[in-house]
This record gives C-alpha cells, sequence and structure tokens, in this order.
C-alpha cells in the first residue's frame, strides 16, 4: 500500500513515516505542501492520504478537492490530521472530501487502526469495481449475443404475410424471446398449415427450440404432408434435440381451400374453441394427447380432429399463459374465464379480436408483467386467398399393392408405413395431405369395422370412447387372421389418383356408393365411417363386394 504524507512540518512528517513503518506501512511519499501534494498524487496515485489542515499556500482544505478530482478507480481514503478541535472545522473536513480525521497529538493505536479500516475499504471498493467491471463486460457480450440471436430469430421465424393475412394473432413474450410460437405456411393443395407452440418455460432456453421446428415445418408444408407426418416429424427432432426436460406443448392444424374445414392435432394445449353466442351453440375441442417431446416414435398418436366451419365461424387457439393469468388472490382465468369472455364478446361485438380478448383476460390478473409468453391466434372461416404456381407433373405413372395380415395389423406404426409408402407415389405432390387424409380414413374403417367389427355408435362420451378403444386394443391383441389389401394408383398426365381398401370382413350394404340401403339399422352402420369427409375430399367414392371395397378417385390438379 501506497500512502501520501503531506505536512509542511518535517517532525511531523517524520513522526507518521516511522508509525507507519513500524505498522507495516513502509510506502510512504512525503510532500511539504499543497502544490507538491497534487504533483506528487498526480505521479505516484497513492492508495490514501494523510493530510494536514493548516500549510503555507494552499490549505488542506484547498487540496482535498483537487485530488479528490484526480483520483482514478473507486474510493480514495483522505485522512485529515489537524489540530485543529472545533467542530467546524472537523465538519469541514468532512465537506471537502475527507473521509475522516485524526487531532494533533494523536493516538497511535486509533490512527493506525483508522488507516487499517480505510484502506479494507478502499480494496473491497476495488474487488467491488473488479467484479462490477467483469458484470459489465459479461452484460455486454451477453446483449451482443442476445443481438446476434434475435437477428437471427427475426430472420429464420418468418411467416409470409399473404399466408398471415389469414389470422388474427398476438404473440406476447414474457421476456425478450418468445417460448410460444405461431408458424404457418400455404399448402400445395391450396390451403394452409400452421402450428402453434408453447415451449416448456420462456425466455431464450425456451425459444431456441423453434429454429428446428420452424426449419422442418417449412420443408413439409412445402411436400403438402399430412397433419400426421408434421406431428411425428417435429416430435422425432424435439426428442432428439431437446433435453429430457423440455418439449413443445402444440396445436398442428391444416386448413382447406376453401377455409371451411380444419384438420387439428392437439397436445398439451388449452382446449380449442368455436365461438358463439350460447354455450350450448359454441364447441370446445379438448387436447386429446400429450405434448411432443416426451413419446416415443412407437408410443406417439397422430389422431387428429376435424372440424367443419360455417361461414365466418371463427377458431380461437391459445397458449396457456393466457388462461394462467392470475389475480391477486392467486385465481387464474382458466379455460371456464376465457369461455365467459369470448361469450360476451359474441353478444357485443358479434365476433372475437385477438387484441380485445388479451386486454380483457389480462384484465382479470393484477400484475402489469405476464408469468408467461401468451400466444392467441384465431382463423376466420373464409376462403384462402393464396396465389399458388401449380406446375404440371409429368411423373411416372405407378401403382402400390400392399397386402397385410394379422402380423402386420397388429404392428402400431403399421399405418404410418403405409403412408410413407403412398407419399413415394409420383404426381400426388398438390394432395398429398388430402391423400393421406382419405388413406387414414379408409384404412382405419377397414381394421376397426371390416376386420375388428367394433361399434362406433358406442363413442358418445369420453366414457364411450374409452369402451371403444379399450375393445379396440383386446381385440387387435387377440387378432389372428384378417387382411386388409391397399392398392394406390397414380396418374400423373391424366392428374388422378385412384385409391383401393379392401378387407376381410362382412362388409356393409350400400347402394349407388352413397346411400345404405334399409331403414332401421342403416345411420347405425354408417355411423363413424367418416364417409361424408371422405365424399367431400374425392372426386367419386363407390362400393364394390358388399362394401368390403372401397375406391376413391381424388382429382390431383383441382
Amino acid at each position: 500500500m501506497k500512502i501520501l504524507i503531506v505536512d509542511d512540518e518535517s517532525i511531523n512528517r517524520t513522526l507518521l513515516t516511522n508509525m507507519l513503518y513500524s505498522a507495516g506501512y513502509k510506502n510512504c511519499i512525503e510532500a511539504v505542501n499543497g502544490i507538491e501534494a497534487i504533483k506528487l498524487f498526480d505521479e505516484e496515485q497513492p492508495d490514501l492520504v494523510l493530510l494536514d489542515v493548516v500549510m503555507p499556500g494552499l490549505s488542506g482544505f484547498d487540496v482535498a478537492p483537487k485530488i479528490r478530482k484526480r483520483a482514478k478507480g473507486t474510493y480514495l481514503p483522505i485522512l485529515f490530521i489537524t489540530a485543529l478541535e472545533d467542530k467546524e472545522s472537523l465538519v469541514r473536513c468532512l465537506e471537502v472530501g475527507g473521509n475522516d480525521f485524526a487531532t494533533k497529538p494523536f493516538d497511535r493505536h486509533i490512527l493506525i487502526a483508522k488507516i487499517r479500516a480505510h484502506l479494507q475499504i478502499r480494496a473491497l471498493s476495488e474487488h467491488v469495481e473488479q467484479q462490477n467491471q467483469a458484470l459489465r463486460l459479461f452484460n455486454q457480450r451477453v446483449a451482443r449475443e442476445h443481438a446476434i440471436v434475435e437477428h437471427i430469430f427475426s430472420h429464420a421465424i418468418v411467416n409470409r404475410p399473404e399466408v398471415l393475412s389469414h389470422f388474427d394473432f398476438l404473440l406476447q413474450p414474457a421476456e425478450t424471446f418468445n417460448g410460444d410460437l405461431f408458424l404457418c405456411e400455404a399448402s400445395p393443395s391450396g390451403g394452409i398449415y400452421f402450428v402453434v407452440g408453447d415451449f416448456t418455460g420462456h425466455g431464450l432456453a425456451s425459444a431456441i427450440g423453434a429454429l428446428p421446428v420452424t426449419r422442418a415445418f417449412r420443408e413439409l408444408a412445402q411436400q403438402g404432408v399430412s397433419i400426421a407426418e408434421i406431428t411425428s416429424e417435429l416430435n422425432r427432432i424435439l426428442i432428439t434435440f431437446l433435453p429430457n426436460d423440455m418439449f413443445m406443448a402444440a396445436v398442428i392444424g391444416e386448413i382447406n381451400a376453401s377455409g371451411n374445414r380444419v384438420h387439428l392435432w392437439q397436445g398439451g394445449m388449452p382446449e380449442v374453441i368455436v365461438p358463439a353466442k350460447t354455450d350450448i351453440a359454441m364447441r370446445k375441442v379438448p387436447s386429446r394427447h400429450m405434448a411432443l417431446g416426451i413419446l416415443d416414435e412407437n408410443e406417439l398418436n397422430t389422431d387428429y380432429d376435424t372440424i367443419n366451419l360455417g361461414h365466418n365461424e371463427q377458431l380461437v387457439i391459445c397458449s396457456d399463459g393466457l388462461i394462467e393469468i392470475a389475480n391477486k388472490n392467486g385465481e387464474m382465468l382458466l379455460e371456464e374465464g376465457l369461455v365467459n369472455i369470448i361469450k360476451v364478446q359474441m353478444q357485443e361485438q358479434g365476433k372475437v379480436d385477438a387484441k380485445s380478448l388479451f386486454r380483457q383476460a389480462k384484465a382479470h390478473g393484477f400484475s402489469s408483467s405476464l408469468d408467461d409468453d401468451v400466444t392467441l391466434v384465431i382463423f376466420n372461416a373464409k376462403p384462402v386467398n393464396i396465389s399458388t404456381v401449380r406446375k404440371v407433373d409429368e411423373g411416372l405413372p405407378s401403382v402400390h399393392e400392399i397386402a397385410l395380415s394379422a402380423p402386420h395389423l397388429k404392428q402400431p406404426d403399421i399405418l404410418q408405413r403405409v403412408l410413407q409408402l403412398a407419399g413415394q407415389c409420383e404426381g400426388i405432390q398438390n394432395i398429398r395431405s388430402i391423400v393421406y387424409t382419405v388413406l387414414s380414413e379408409l384404412f382405419n374403417n377397414a381394421l376397426d369395422h371390416g376386420i375388428l367389427k367394433l361399434e362406433s355408435k358406442v363413442k358418445t362420451d369420453s366414457a364411450g370412447f374409452h369402451q371403444y378403444y379399450t375393445e379396440r386394443e383386446r381385440s387387435l391383441n387377440a387378432l389372428s387372421y384378417g387382411r386388409i389389401n391397399i392398392r394406390i394408383e397414380s396418374l400423373p398426365i391424366d392428374g388422378k389418383v385412384l385409391l383401393q381398401v379392401e378387407d376381410s370382413g362382412e362388409g356393409f350394404r350400400w347402394d349407388r356408393g352413397r346411400t345404405l340401403i334399409g331403414h332401421g339399422n342403416a345411420k347405425e352402420e354408417s355411423h363413424g365411417r367418416g364417409l361424408p369427409l371422405i365424399h367431400a375430399l374425392c372426386e367419386k367414392v363407390w362400393f364394390e363386394d358388399g362394401g368390403k371395397k372401397v375406391l376413391c378417385l381424388l382429382d390431383t390438379q383441382s
């Protein structure tokens, strides 16, 4: 430690130097007046100054503020050594920049104790300043890294304006980076794919998973794949890239070109709502699956719901950050509270608006900040207006035939494998998701009703669904004989795809491909077969061999 002693009396300087030397402070510098003190301070930058008050020329009161201005770093202790004892003089010692004082004749032990205390404060102050400097550098580095990441996110996660214009949406992150995700992309068939995702937690750690999801979603959307394929691939990516304690709750959807039908896969998200003015008319579609990134491929269920929308009906999707807004008593808004807000908006405005819905939901809370990211997406049912350039496919005509026996039908991924094989056909890119949807319906009908002889009429409530799938699992495990033959014929030049599914069951009676024979049990037989959906998607549908064989003709250019 370096100490500057300023006193015009040589005996005082000698006394102080010897006292400090015996206390272990051997690096002492002496100045005989104020001008020399300032000069030596600039040259030596001492750690502590012992300053006499009364000196010729510049007094200690004059020197102290000048030294204080020249001090570098943080805490510089200046101790006045004075013979003055009046309160005014002692107070002025502190007012002009001194940190302490000792009166002459001074007590050796007290002075050394004060010097040690102030030098310890200086050492602590320097240590704190070093830490602050390191923290400033760290914050600068973090800010720079955040700026880089934000730049990457702003360019990597971008929805095309012409697609985004079909949605009323709001994304409100709790921090700089959003752990929620909203992606939308045009499909080759003229519709729209979309994903509303909610990663575990919020902030940068949560948002980082959005990058691989976005890239995969874009590529899959351009290929026109099915919702099941998108779900399966995103799940695979998340399991591969995310740690075990992270996952993404998601709603994955496909809107048809007419804007009146939406396929939805939901995992771990709040229920999707089709608003109405009354509880009876309002429709709510709950999530049926776990979030993505948890289950392995053979455990993941890719079944999805189909929602038909009337003209100007809306579809409301939100992340749990919205319904978990809590008031001062800790009571969350929850789905019931959100439904009440939507009902009031429908009664007052006739439609739901994303910004006002968020504003009213936030009014339920007591804090101006959010505890979690909030995403709110609303689709208004109307034809999709996105210009798509479809190239005439001159691919090769092909026929794929698949013969499935009981051991094949028991495999949990058998449908996915069939769909992957169907995707290899040339000429179906524009309607790939439609082919997958129709083929999935035909396969499930053949297996559940033709082979396993299950009755869908029991699926009228949650208990019925549980009964149905329990019986399905039991019957499938016990299956020893059964056959499903699938034929996929692609005619790219004609713009047609012919699907044929035949099962070894008993069939059902069908007349003219559209109307069931009989009266009493006609509705019962067709219940759950998804026939209206298949008719809506296909150019022509007809049955042969007593209902054991169904054929569907699809137009790839319409």
